[in-house]
């Protein structure tokens, strides 16, 4: 059986677009090296001096400059590419990097957390509409989580790899840190130079009926509007991305903070939580894509979503730190690794399937204003670990979730039968 199924995935890689390949390469080696420093940018911004409601401030300000951004963006997508913006976040990014690896406290991380937030919704969901737009309606699931699994492989390597490095130059201080950022850089720096050559840009095909943006005459503000014609759910989806970026962003920051201040997890402990949710994501990606492209993608999702409920209590209640490898096992809200991880590709799916190809871009721009609900997310995150109610922070999310998120949820229709 295990034959047949390595067949079924080497047949399904030869057919792929070629772009979809390109961007595969791509971007493993870029969650190689965004996994080399996923688990210490909090413990390295704390290290130069920031407090908790500081770090929470600073992740807020970049919230508001991706809402400011995002629409612009979209219409710039639909209006000129996707390769033009990828390229744009891959050269941000790398200016992250440098900003990290030479900042000598924390003050000179702030562009650098900005810029953080905006260059990554520039690469890995734009990537997605690559994936979406080259793979057909019923294997998209498959796909995507195709992509995740390959992704896996590099991105398994890296935190240990980042675990031996910090120890090597000190442990997890400025030190001990530092290096991480410099081999990003040059890795980040490598991408974007294969980008540019191997990437050809997606061209969308429309049908003879279809009203689609005059390229030539309509602004920014005529996109936004057609984008809601002969659409329904929109405003829903809208909702619902506004309360999930809430949610993620009130935990995301704090949970390696937590690991290591509260729980007590060194590097090598970290290295091993990263490792087993890669990997976890890894083997069941592949198998999850298959249901949902033949059960739904709501189905799929609500099958997986209790596990990352069953994970942030675990690491709230953990007694120890070698328990939390099984939280990576599990994943937790605010994390992409473990079962959490695959559950999110069903969600996305059905995300960008939710309007047709040729709006993708502005849809992606006008779902991204509501970052904003980041700010008041990231603040009240900060002052809830400052105040000593640090629990609250990672409970919030999944109070959220089950009680705003997965109703709207289930009252949106699945995209599988629009998908073909």
């Amino acid at each position: 059986m295990s034959t047949s199924i390595h067949k079924s995935v080497l047949n399904f890689l030869r057919e792929l677009d070629r772009r979809f390949k390109v961007m595969l390469v791509a971007i493993g080696l870029y969650s190689w090296a965004s996994n080399l420093t996923l688990k210490y940018n909090q413990l390295y911004a704390t290290a130069l001096g920031a407090d908790p409601l500081e770090l929470g401030s600073l992740n807020s300000i970049g919230g508001v400059a991706n809402s400011i951004i995002s629409a612009p963006t979209g219409w710039f997508i639909d209006r000129y590419g996707v390769k033009k913006v990828i390229i744009l976040g891959l050269a941000l990014s790398a200016m992250v990097s440098a900003i990290y690896g030479y900042a000598s406290n924390w003050l000179m991380l702030i562009p650098a957390i900005i810029l953080s937030q905006i260059s990554f919704r520039m690469i890995i969901p734009l990537t997605d509409i690559i994936f979406i737009g080259t793979s057909k309606p019923r294997s998209r699931a498959r796909a995507m989580g195709l992509s995740r699994t390959i992704w896996a492989i590099p991105s398994a390597l890296a935190p240990m790899t980042a675990a031996v490095i910090v120890s090597a130059f000190g442990g997890i201080n400025v030190q001990g840190i530092r290096p991480l950022y410099l081999i990003q850089l040059g890795a980040i720096t490598l991408i974007m130079v294969f980008v540019i050559f191997a990437l050809e840009e997606l061209h969308i095909q429309r049908t003879a009926g279809e009203r689609v943006m005059d390229q030539g005459k309509r602004g920014l503000i005529e996109g936004f509007k057609e984008l809601f014609e002969g659409e329904r759910w929109l405003k829903e989806w809208a909702i619902l991305m506004g309360l999930w970026r809430f949610g993620m962003s009130l935990s995301m920051p704090f949970i390696p903070l937590w690991m290591v201040n509260v729980k007590g997890a060194d590097p090598y402990i970290l290295g091993a939580i990263s490792t087993t949710g890669i990997i976890t994501s890894a083997l069941l990606q592949i198998p999850m894509g298959i249901i949902a492209d033949r059960i739904g993608r709501k189905k799929t999702f609500f099958l997986l979503r209790p596990f990352s409920y069953l994970g942030t209590l675990l690491l709230i209640l953990a007694p120890s730190p070698e328990l939390l490898i099984l939280v990576g096992i599990l994943g937790v809200l605010g994390s992409m690794d473990g079962v959490a991880g695959v559950s999110f590709i069903p969600f996305i799916t059905m995300y960008w399937e939710a309007v047709p190809a040729e709006k993708r871009g502005r849809w992606f721009g006008f779902t991204g204003i509501f970052n904003i609900f980041a700010v008041p997310a990231l603040m009240l995150g900060g002052f809830l670990w400052q105040v000593g109610l640090k629990e609250w922070v990672l409970l919030l999310p999944v109070l959220i979730e089950v009680s705003s998120i997965v109703p709207i949820l289930m009252r949106i229709p699945d995209t599988l039968r629009r998908s073909e």
